[in-house]
């Protein structure tokens, strides 16, 4: 029996404890040591003109080419040139290759530094929009300085540090099985009520916004599609029980009129941002609903199907170098999502460089026989390494099938895990079918959708004939 099982037997209030407990462990991982320094350096630079902004990311992009080239097999294997200075920083950058997702994998740990950094290393695990486990290695100074740019964008947002904040994200921290609730359940060292995103359903409706409304969160961090029903019963009500400081969403993408109702339900501004587990990127956006690339973070080029740079207005695929790792420094990581240069200056007056939007990022929601909606459901998907990528397809009401594109090393174990995982997600109401495949099919902008939804699934099937 793992640790998750035991964890579900507990009674909520003991599950409350082993969650505050393991809160207060990533509390000192996250927050601890340079984690100050960081934040203070951070809203220092906020105010730096835009040419010592460019000055300060191409000092980081050299170092981080030289560090790469010099200290991880991979990239040492390459003979890849160096750059002496900041001023050859960028043009020496064109002429490495871009990084595939696949080709880290299949890396393993000669993508992880011989030295350049110091402490425990630990493992971060990513499925993301393309469906393919990864994990990434970092030290605690990285994590560090990765919640350093998160907790600017709650500074940008008015959001005080240590706030009671509610959070809807993809972990199983209640049982599926579970029909009478509580839905929810509390992280005392972070001032945290965690939200189930898999109870969702017309009938628990009234019972998530009277927690929100008892619990009178400061900040709402959340996926769109977990907040949206929410959302929306509190303006069918007509009452505006909870008025947090602001929403934060992350991880898919916030589309205007869903931003709106969170403004209209919530009373408050909405702040998205992007960011992604390999620590390759972020983008914040601002007050006035601007995107703005972190260019302390990282250096993030936006580039057309032969490779080129694209210009303001024209999608492109995001291609990022990360600064703030040395364990396992990515350079010219190709994320796998679309996003437009901005044409004209934001009105907020910032420096950042700007992103008018970001694309790609759409997780279809599947939809139970009893009307539950679960989506952000890639997250099963990010402990399996033997995985080469997946999908889940809902196929009908009551059934859904998971194709996986596997390694040699992938065992039964590793299946039946994944089968676990996924039935404690959408119940044991639903069937699943596991189909093996050679390849998945990609949308016309090359992405693989880690979640396909029965409404999409059927308008596929009435488009091509019925043909997988």
């Amino acid at each position: 029996m793992n640790l998750v099982s035991v964890y579900h037997r507990l009674p909520v209030v003991f599950q409350n404890a082993a969650l505050s407990m393991y809160g207060l462990r990533l509390r000192r991982i996250r927050y601890g040591g340079a984690h100050k320094v960081a934040l203070a350096r951070l809203l220092e630079s906020s105010l730096y003109s835009r040419e010592k902004l460019q000055s300060r990311q191409h000092e980081l992009l050299a170092g981080i080419m030289r560090h790469a080239a010099t200290h991880v097999p991979h990239y040492r294997s390459k003979a890849l040139p160096m750059p002496s200075g900041a001023h050859e920083a960028v043009e020496m950058l064109g002429e490495w290759p871009v990084l595939e997702k696949a080709e880290v994998q299949a890396a393993g740990t000669s993508m992880i530094a011989q030295a350049g950094w110091s402490g425990r290393r630990y493992e971060i695990h990513t499925g993301g929009t393309t469906g393919r486990a990864l994990c990434v290695y970092a030290n605690a100074k990285a994590l560090q300085e990765n919640y350093a740019f998160y907790e600017r964008q709650k500074w940008w947002a008015g959001v005080a540090s240590h706030a009671r904040v509610a959070t809807f994200a993809g972990r199983t921290i209640v049982p599926v099985a579970s029909t009478s609730g509580p839905y929810w359940r509390r992280n005392l060292a972070a001032n945290q009520l965690l939200m189930s995103s898999y109870h969702l359903s017309p009938r628990t409706m009234d019972d998530y916004v009277d927690a929100l409304a008892g619990f009178a969160p400061d900040l709402i961090d959340s996926y769109p599609s977990s907040l949206e029903p929410i959302a929306r019963r509190i303006v069918d009500r007509g009452d505006h029980p909870v008025l947090p400081v602001a929403v934060i969403t992350s991880s898919e993408t916030l589309f205007p009129e869903v931003r709106g109702l969170f403004t209209a339900a919530f009373g408050c501004k909405v702040f998205d941002h992007y960011g992604s587990a390999e620590m390759a990127a972020f983008v914040s956006q601002c007050s006035h609903g601007g995107y703005h690339v972190n260019p302390e973070f990282g250096l993030m080029e936006l580039l057309d199907a032969e490779g080129r740079p694209v210009p303001p207005g024209v999608d492109g695929e995001v291609v990022a170098t990360g600064f703030i790792n040395p364990v396992m420094p990515l350079v010219r990581y190709r994320l796998g999502d679309m996003a437009r240069w901005a044409e004209a200056p934001c009105p907020c007056g910032s420096s950042f460089p700007g992103i008018e939007a970001i694309a790609g990022r759409v997780d279809d929601v599947i939809i139970t026989p009893t009307g539950r909606r679960v989506g952000r459901l890639d997250p099963i998907f990010k402990a399996v390494g033997s995985l080469h990528e997946a999908r889940i397809v809902q196929t009908a009401p009551p059934k859904v099938r998971m194709e996986l594109v596997v390694t040699d090393a992938f065992t039964a174990e590793d299946e039946s895990n994944l089968v676990n995982e996924l039935q404690a997600r959408i119940g044991n109401e639903m069937v699943i079918e596991v189909v093996r495949r050679k390849s998945l099919p990609r949308t016309r902008g090359g992405k693989l959708r880690s979640v396909v939804s029965l409404k999409s699934w059927q308008a596929q099937q009435s488009q091509t004939g019925g043909e997988d």
